[in-house]
């Protein structure tokens, strides 16, 4: 009996079917080779086709198709930054942070537009994005942030029936999918085009080629340029480390427990906890929850077990109930998790220097970010001059995350006040003290 990966207990995951695909020889002569068959990955080559349709492509992925964080992921297609707007303002100015808004809500729309051109079926929904305040600690914190978008009480239990809501913030920029529907499907539409992929090929690159291991053969593959496209998935970096995010779903739930929870645009929704959560209506009527906290492994390791980290799913689970109490008897069918990579200022990148570019620290918000930061990869490799090109993750530099012990002490001391800033929000009533300090260690 063959072993189990993780990424198949992913309900988004287990729902598709995965093809099998028929690449050209490996050893044929390639423009671009991307290593990585992920959103980042497939986007470049998507974005790379459309600025050049002549160039010949390859994607070496070591595992499957999606098999990474684009197959298990919380499904939100949003414009949410890593960074703040302050943060991005004072570093690179109004007009560089309203343009990258700009890219990022439409983004969302132009992936819609090419999900239904290309006939993919990934329950895309854009129903925008809720944040929830269930106490006055909460509340406080989103009504000094919000602007124009603040929803009292009886106006966000009218999208939501969250047990303890007290008010919220609504955007519409946001939209749910099923993303292993989506990634996969990319992928095929990618080998219509002539793109190779080959599975099951580990692949490194160095200063003038890339090594890949395909069908148990070592070996050597020329291209002119490369794309580094592997996200979370850098071995032992300080560059950027791996913390995990963990989801669970429910059963498929009666139209009579929709009506007592809402969400009827398949709003995908969040609690303004310090401890991350997210959510979302899955188009075959679940509910997927995920949420941060599993502890970071010394060394930046990334284990397959610690995606299955029973801990964590069963906070989660008591989590969706405590939300929804009508969830009580509800069973719970899949339970899943991943890596997502974090640079050490929580800042997104894309590198390039001529001959090799790589993307990814996009913190937990990269379906849409791998879309932009793919499509500005397309354009630097192709020399195309454009206003993504120079967009402020573009040549980001972040500084390296601490030496260990430090880091394992710092990023776990981190996750274990993020926990206590939430109860003391609760206890107190306000804003929390905790979670000044956090950002501060961050």
């Amino acid at each position: 009996m063959s072993q189990r990966h993780s990424y198949e207990n992913s309900l988004w995951w287990s729902s598709v079917e995965h093809p099998t695909f028929s690449p050209k020889e490996i050893d044929s002569p390639w423009d671009i080779v991307i290593i990585g068959a992920g959103f980042s990955g497939l986007w470049c080559a998507h974005h790379l086709l459309n600025n050049s349709p002549s160039l010949s492509i390859a994607v070496f992925e070591q595992n499957q198709v999606g098999s990474g964080a684009s197959g298990r992921n919380g499904g939100w297609i949003s414009a949410l930054y890593p960074q703040s707007d302050s943060e991005l303002i004072k570093k690179f100015g109004a007009q560089a942070t309203a343009s990258l808004q700009s890219h990022l809500e439409n983004s969302i729309d132009e992936i819609d537009d090419f999900a239904q051109t290309s006939s993919i079926d990934c329950g895309f929904a854009k129903g925008g994005t809720l944040s929830i305040a269930r106490n006055k600690g909460q509340l406080k914190r989103i009504k000094g942030e919000a602007t124009d978008n603040f929803l009292n009480e009886s106006a966000i239990k009218a999208r939501i029936q969250m047990q303890g809501a007290l008010g919220g913030t609504y955007s519409p920029h946001c939209a749910a999918i099923n993303p292993a529907a989506l990634v996969i499907g990319l992928a095929l539409n990618l080998q219509k085009r002539g793109v190779s992929i080959f599975e099951f090929t580990p692949a490194y690159a160095n200063e003038k080629s890339v090594l890949v291991t395909h069908e148990g053969m070592a070996r050597t593959i020329q291209s002119t340029h490369i794309v580094e496209a592997i996200e979370a998935y850098r071995a032992n970096s300080r560059t950027q480390i791996p913390i995990y995010s963990l989801m669970v779903a429910t059963e498929a739930l009666s139209q009579d427990i929709w009506e007592q929870i809402g969400l009827r645009e398949r709003e995908t929704f969040a609690e303004v906890r310090h401890m991350v959560t997210y959510a979302q209506r899955t188009s075959d009527n679940r509910l997927a929850i995920g949420g941060r906290g599993a502890p970071y492994l010394f060394g930046s390791k990334r284990k397959d077990s610690h995606e299955a980290r029973e801990v964590t799913h069963q906070l989660i689970r008591e989590l969706a109930v405590e939300w929804f109490p009508v969830l009580k008897n509800t069973r719970f069918t899949h339970a899943w998790g991943g890596a997502v990579g974090i640079t050490r200022d929580w800042a997104p990148y894309v590198h390039w220097d001529g001959r090799l570019a790589a993307l990814g620290g996009y913190a937990g918000d990269g379906v849409t970010l791998s879309y932009v930061a793919a499509n500005s990869v397309a354009d630097l490799i192709t020399g195309k001059k454009s206003e993504r090109s120079q967009l402020p993750y573009v040549h980001s530099r972040s500084k390296n995350w601490e030496f260990e012990p430090l880091r394992w002490f710092g990023v776990n001391t981190a996750i274990g006040l993020s926990e206590l800033a939430d109860v003391e929000e609760r206890i107190t009533q306000h804003p929390s003290v905790l979670g000044k300090i956090i950002e501060k260690l961050f």
